[in-house]
């Protein structure tokens, strides 16, 4: 069951950057380590202005869930 107080209280408090950093912290599949991805990135801030890993722009997209659809969501 969803706690909405703590939705709510989740989605006032961080940046949907901060968000989508705490989804890949949490992968790891692979050779992927989403802690080490983004242990790495936050030691090259220099580097990164921002980052958003998701399927290419080009890619299929029967479910209407492309790179223009996450554009969509973070700008809300």
């Amino acid at each position: 069951m969803l706690d909405l107080g703590k939705i709510q209280s989740i989605a006032e408090s961080y940046s949907p950057q901060e968000l989508f950093a705490a989804l890949v912290w949490q992968r790891r599949f692979n050779e992927f380590d989403g802690e080490e991805v983004i242990t790495d990135l936050s030691s090259h801030r220099n580097l990164w202005a921002s980052f958003l890993f998701t399927k290419p722009i080009f890619a299929p997209d029967e479910n209407g869930l492309s790179f223009g659809g996450m554009v969509i969501i973070l700008s809300i």
